[in-house]
C-alpha cells in the first residue's frame, strides 16, 4: 500500500496504478475528517488488494478491463460496468487480469458520510452490482472528480447530490427519497446471509429459518427499513452472478442455472428476463 496526507491524515491507496487522478474536497491542511474522496486509477497486471475490513465505506466501479473480486465467500468475474462496496466487516481480494488491466473509479465515503442514510442505506458493504452503464459511471465520476479538485467553497454539498445521481444509477432501489430510519440489526444480517449463501438458499423460510424469525416479522422489518422483500433481494442477487457467469464465461445456461438452485430452466429464464428484460442467450 501507499498513501497520501489528506485531511483526516494519512490515507492509504493500493499499488500497482497508473495515471492516477485523486481529488477530496477541503482544507487539506487541516487535518479534520474527511467527507469524500474520490479517484479514478489505471491498473496493471499486479494489482492486487486484500483487506480483512477498512474503516471506511468504499465504492469500486469498473469502466474497463476484467478481473477477479472475492467478497467474504462468494466470488465474482468482475468486468466493465461492475461495482461493488467495501467496508467494515467485510473481507475481500480484489486483483486485476494481467491480460485485460483494470481501469476503474471509486468513492471512499468519510466517517460523517458513511453513516448517512443516502449512500449507507444502499450501498452496505458487501454490495454488488455486476453491470451499470460504463457511460453513466465515466459522466457522473468525473464531473465529481472535478468538482473535488475545484476546492470550491459549495463542493462538498455538489458533491453530495452528485453522488446522490450516481446512487441512484448503480442501486436499483435507490428512489432518492430515503427516510432517514437506523437500518435494523437484522437487515443487516439478512443482506449479509444472502450475500454469503445466495447460491444455496431458495425461499424466504430459509432465510427466516436460518435466522430465527419468522417470515412475516422478517418481512415486515425489511418493509420498515424500505426495502425490497428478502426473497426479491435473493432472486436478484442469484441474477446478478446469473449476468456476470454469461457475460464472462462460456458455461452453459442450464448449467448456471442449477448451479444457483434452479431445477427449472423455464423459471430461471422467466426470473431472468424479469430482472434484465431480456433472456439470458441474449448477453452472450
Amino acid at each position: 500500500m501507499h498513501s497520501r496526507n489528506l485531511p483526516g491524515g494519512r490515507i492509504e491507496f493500493a499499488p500497482h496504478v497508473h495515471n492516477a487522478r485523486y481529488s477530496c474536497p477541503g482544507d487539506q491542511s487541516k487535518h479534520t475528517d474527511f467527507q469524500y474522496i474520490a479517484g479514478y486509477e489505471e491498473c496493471d497486471g499486479h494489482y492486487h488488494v486484500a483487506r480483512n475490513s477498512y474503516p471506511y465505506l468504499t465504492l469500486e466501479m469498473v469502466i474497463e478491463g476484467s478481473g477477479r473480486l472475492r467478497i467474504n465467500e462468494s466470488e465474482h468475474l468482475v468486468g466493465a460496468g461492475f461495482c461493488f462496496c467495501g467496508g467494515p466487516g467485510v473481507d475481500y481480494e480484489f486483483t486485476s487480469s494481467p491480460d485485460s488491466n483494470l481501469t476503474k473509479y471509486f468513492l471512499v465515503f468519510g466517517e460523517s458520510q458513511s453513516g448517512k442514510s443516502a449512500p449507507k442505506k444502499f450501498l452496505y458493504p458487501g454490495f454488488t452490482m455486476p453491470y451499470v452503464l460504463v457511460e453513466d459511471l465515466v459522466k457522473w465520476n468525473e464531473i465529481i472528480i472535478a468538482e473535488g479538485a475545484s476546492q470550491a467553497p459549495d463542493a462538498i454539498e455538489n458533491i453530495s447530490a452528485l453522488i446522490g445521481i450516481l446512487v441512484r444509477k448503480i442501486a436499483p432501489d435507490a428512489s432518492g427519497k430515503a427516510k432517514q430510519k437506523t437500518t435494523d440489526s437484522l437487515v443487516i444480517k439478512a443482506l449479509a446471509l444472502i450475500e454469503r449463501n445466495f447460491k444455496e438458499l431458495s425461499s424466504l423460510q430459509e432465510i427466516a429459518d436460518t435466522l430465527s424469525v419468522s417470515s412475516e416479522h422478517l418481512c415486515r422489518v425489511f418493509k420498515s427499513s424500505d426495502r425490497a422483500s428478502p426473497y426479491r433481494i435473493l432472486i436478484r442477487r442469484k441474477m446478478e452472478h446469473a449476468y456476470a457467469q454469461l457475460k464472462m464465461t462460456q458455461l452453459p445456461i442450464q448449467e448456471i442455472a442449477y448451479s444457483l438452485g434452479f431445477t427449472d430452466s423455464f423459471h430461471f429464464s422467466r426470473a431472468f428476463k424479469k430482472r434484465y428484460g431480456m433472456p439470458p442467450s441474449q448477453v452472450r
